[in-house]
């Protein structure tokens, strides 16, 4: 099977998979692969939205419902709690919209909103807006750079295949390190 026809059967559930692990190298690749021709520029920006949309909602909504439970059982939201309270009570509009720009906070960011008690409702309609421009700020980051690439090296066919198994090995290397980082971190507090 060829690189084109892989990404042809399964490039959007990749992009949809990818944003939950590596979401902005993801979109970044996505947008490469659209300026390519591979993929359709609509449909990736569908696809990163609803992953986006979907995973921050479901964190939030954890937190909604099992909020007290995690204090209760996990040092980390005992810890860290009060800290993310006051930064969701000062910065409330502008932290729920850019939180996704800071590594690592996907999930641990929506979790603590859900504890604040910020109504469903209104994070719903803050999630939707800030899942539209960070798909839109890392989408247009990769298709612009396979443009700026393609003014450098004229005959880009040549190389885009490399190119994109290049990215997609920094993401997977990326994403293991963070895990690795994360592991080494949880370790760290159990003792």
């Amino acid at each position: 099977m060829s690189i084109e026809q892989w990404l042809d059967q399964y490039g959007y559930w990749a992009v949809f998979c990818g944003v939950f692990l590596e979401g902005p190298i993801t979109l970044a690749l996505a947008g490469f692969l659209a300026h390519q021709g591979y993929l359709n520029i609509f449909v990736v920006f569908a696809t990163a939205f609803v992953a986006t949309f979907t995973v921050i909602e479901i964190s939030y909504f954890i937190g909604l419902v099992a909020g007290q439970y995690l204090l209760a059982r996990w040092p980390f939201w005992r810890r860290n709690n009060v800290r993310f309270a006051a930064l969701i009570e000062r910065y409330k509009s502008p932290f729920m919209l850019g939180f996704r720009y800071f590594s690592g906070s996907h999930t641990v960011i929506p979790v603590a909103i859900g504890m604040g008690r910020i109504r469903p409702a209104y994070f719903t309609a803050m999630n939707a807006i800030g899942a539209a421009l960070w798909t839109l700020t890392y989408f247009l980051v990769g298709y612009f750079f396979g443009h700026a690439f393609e003014l450098l090296i004229e005959d880009i066919k040549q190389h885009e295949k490399t190119i994109a198994l290049v990215l997609v090995a920094v993401m997977i290397i990326i994403y293991m390190v963070r895990r690795w980082i994360f592991a080494r971190g949880a370790v760290r507090q159990q003792v």
